[in-house]
């Protein structure tokens, strides 16, 4: 396709503006010549668009105008998105494609008279109604139509051309409404993206702020229980009710740093402090801190670690809290009595930590989501609250 002449924008300041009945062409429309219709080369653009609307929203509507531009042999399109007083130009390709970002006021632009009349407009040299336009190379005809949100005009798609030899017809312009249906459901997708986006963000921050307000006095309690536990006293039940206040401090703290983490790993903010260890006393490490609530419970701990050293670049200490977590989860689904085995093996590349309980276990419909955040499955005892398998990584 010409690209005729390169982009120059012109000073509009204080040029008299024409009626715009002098700029007004739309009724030739009707009584031009329709040049034959191209499905194919429109199915290959729609479905372009579709799949860039499925995989790319916030890039949809640049698409559009490249394609506007191909499929109405245009000089320059784009989309005029109204934003309060002033229209932005969203997306431009071809000769102006550099012009994009760029804003003008409603009543100064001719996406303003499309918008007012919700209606197709084909205008000629319609710089001499709205100076603002005024380039090198002009807009020597521009057809533009409306697309809609909400039931309400929010935009236009427009093509135009730079010299007299191309004129828009009714092909262009049915071509032209097409492409603004798919601009409208454009928009409101990447809106509705965006609004997911924004959720998503206030729920991280209030997920970190919850964390960070939970740890400080879940600090206090777990030292005041500590001091506690180091008085002397012949009374077993008041031993017995600070250890569970201990207990459940320690577990709630341990929630208040999953948050965190889920929080630091959202962000990009989760630094791994990576070095060599033994994946054998990582294991044994997290079984340490896991032994005593499997004791209280009464259940059974066989562990397999092997004598080989078995050595990887690892964060320790993320790698314990993953062992740590599985071992936790494992001795909270087990019944009283029930039993818990820890195996840790190397084969070649492949390095293998398998907890196995003598618990319910998980439904094949449930495994599907064990790795989404709160995400849990059903089980016999009391039901649990926490963040799933999300923080194991």
């Amino acid at each position: 396709m010409a690209q005729p002449g390169t982009t120059r924008r012109s000073a509009s300041a204080n040029l008299p503006r024409l009626p715009f009945d002098v700029v007004d062409i739309r009724s030739e429309l009707g009584t031009r010549p329709r040049h034959r219709p191209r499905p194919e080369r429109e199915h290959r653009a729609f479905k372009v668009l579709a799949a860039e609307m499925g995989v790319h929203p916030r890039n949809m509507l640049q698409k559009l105008a490249e394609l506007a531009l191909d499929l109405c042999d245009a000089h320059t399109a784009g989309i005029s998105l109204l934003e309060g007083d002033v229209f932005r130009w969203a997306a431009v390709a071809g000769v102006h494609a550099s012009a994009r970002g760029g804003t003008t006021p409603r009543d100064q632009s001719p996406s303003g008279v499309c918008i007012d009349r919700d209606a197709t407009q084909l205008m000629h040299l319609a710089d001499r109604c709205f100076p603002t336009l005024l380039s090198e190379p002009r807009f020597v005809e521009v057809l533009m139509v409306p697309f809609h949100a909400g039931g309400k005009p929010i935009g236009s798609v427009w093509v135009a051309s730079h010299t007299a030899d191309r004129q828009f017809d009714k092909e262009d312009e049915r071509v032209v409404r097409e492409l603004a249906s798919f601009a409208s459901a454009g928009w409101q997708l990447l809106q509705a993206s965006e609004a997911l986006d924004e959720s998503s963000r206030r729920k991280d921050a209030f997920l970190a702020m919850l964390g960070h307000e939970l740890r400080n006095p879940l600090e206090v309690i777990l030292t005041a229980a500590s001091l506690l536990k180091r008085r002397a006293t012949p009374d077993e039940g008041v031993t017995r009710e600070v250890d569970v206040i201990a207990r459940q401090a320690g577990h709630l703290k341990r929630l208040a740093d999953d948050l965190l983490d889920v929080a630091r790993v959202v962000s990009g903010k989760l630094r791994l402090e990576r070095e060599t260890v033994d994946l054998r006393l990582v294991v044994a490490d997290a079984l340490g801190s896991t032994r005593r609530q499997i004791e209280l419970r009464d259940q059974s701990l066989t562990v397999e670690l092997g004598d080989t050293p078995i050595l990887l670049s690892a964060d320790p200490a993320r790698l314990t809290q993953l062992v740590v977590n599985l071992v936790d989860n494992a001795a909270k689904v087990t019944p009283n009595g029930g039993h818990i085995s820890v195996a840790v093996s190397c084969a070649d590349d492949n390095i293998e930590v398998v907890v196995r309980d003598t618990g319910v276990g998980i439904s094949s419909e449930s495994a599907q989501g064990i790795f989404e955040p709160f995400v849990q499955g059903e089980t016999s005892s009391n039901s649990r609250t926490g963040l799933g398998l999300d923080s194991r990584w």
